[in-house]
């Protein structure tokens, strides 16, 4: 074994190198190739379908112009644009609760509604928002000014406040009874309803000083003794064009209307009767009007409401939608769950997706 020859130990090394060089250059070579083959296959790069503005919840729009728009929502949302929806602005509200409502009076002067008694006043566009002392701690689902001095605020509890003096002081005209108002509207500073759960609908003519009663007979469940008591469905909204022709929208699809006030209301036959789905916003501009509610139904009349067209895959989701705003004939925008903010230009016939998620590309 003494005799036995033992390899270089330096040798080896040598070997070894000359090993693994040998494959470095082989493995570069076969990447060179891979990445070769790979530049000669272009693939574009893949477009995100989702555009989200904001993912937060959105309760309200107020499209004052075809150029100004403000939203708000969860989270105590603010955004507001100024041209025409291409762009937006977060504001600072100043608040950490949920808003509700807004209303302006100009593109300067305007109002929002919230959670705990919350009003936000902003006489320059938004840049800043000032609270208002409401004197309440109700939740207020709905506010609604005519002008820049005169406005109500509506919500929880039977809540119903009015300033004449755009916010500075603030009335408390509830009527004293533990229900949910959740939509107020004033044609002018006397003249307003508010409506909301069990079919409930209150009329002024003195600027909310007293409230009568008004009630639509066709939405009152037949009384049998046999069975559970059985209540009207919710509005959720009321519009008036004048002190005379309104309309209101609640659950199971109900759509009701006036010539006279509110002294008698019909029921109107329409296609969301069918799917049972709560209506949260409608409204009117001469004979064209617009309803739109849960999992993103869409509803359009071009006879005052009299006959109703379903138009719901022209929305593009299934989300709810808790508001629209037409400014005009042609231009609006409605808002609703997950950020989804919707604009027109021709009147409700198509709808562009600013921000959500598509139902065409979830299918």
């Amino acid at each position: 074994m003494g005799n036995t020859k033992q390899p270089n130990r330096t040798n080896i090394m040598k070997i070894h190198h000359t090993k693994n060089s040998s494959l470095i250059i082989l493995m570069a070579c076969a990447v060179s190739l891979i990445l070769a083959g790979c530049a000669e296959v272009k693939n574009p790069p893949r477009k995100n379908p989702f555009t989200f503005i904001t993912a937060n919840h959105l309760f309200s729009v107020d499209f004052i112009d075809p150029e100004h728009a403000f939203l708000v929502g969860f989270n105590s949302s603010i955004l507001s644009s100024t041209d025409g929806a291409k762009t937006w602005q977060f504001q600072k509200s100043g608040t950490d609760f949920n808003l509700s409502d807004a209303s302006f009076s100009d593109t300067k002067t305007g109002w929002i509604s919230g959670r705990v008694g919350t009003v936000l006043h902003t006489s320059d566009g938004g840049t800043t928002w000032t609270k208002q002392q409401t004197g309440v701690d109700k939740h207020l689902f709905a506010l609604t000014f005519v002008d820049s001095e005169y406005g109500w605020a509506v919500g929880d509890f039977g809540t119903i406040i009015h300033t004449s003096d755009g916010g500075t002081t603030w009335h408390n005209q509830s009527t004293g009874e533990d229900r949910i108002y959740n939509d107020v509207f004033f044609v002018d500073r006397q003249t307003g309803w508010t409506v909301g759960e069990y079919g409930l609908i209150y009329h002024t003519s003195d600027s909310g000083k007293t409230w009568v009663q008004q009630e639509c007979q066709d939405i009152i469940p037949e009384y049998d003794e046999t069975k559970w008591e059985l209540y009207p469905p919710s509005l959720y909204s009321v519009y008036f064009t004048d002190t005379s022709n309104g309309w209101a929208s609640g659950m199971d699809g109900t759509i009701i209307t006036t010539t006279d006030g509110g002294k008698l209301w019909k029921k109107v036959s329409n296609p969301a009767e069918a799917d049972k789905l709560t209506l949260y916003k409608i409204q009117m501009i001469n004979r064209k009007g617009w309803v739109v509610g849960q999992k993103g139904k869409y509803y359009s009349t071009q006879d005052s409401g009299k006959t109703w067209t379903c138009n719901s895959s022209s929305t593009d989701t299934k989300f709810w939608l808790r508001d629209l705003d037409f400014c005009d004939e042609q231009n609006g925008m409605a808002v609703g769950a997950r950020g989804t903010m919707l604009k027109t230009a021709d009147g409700g016939k198509t709808w562009a997706m600013l921000s959500g998620i598509p139902l065409s590309m979830v299918k």
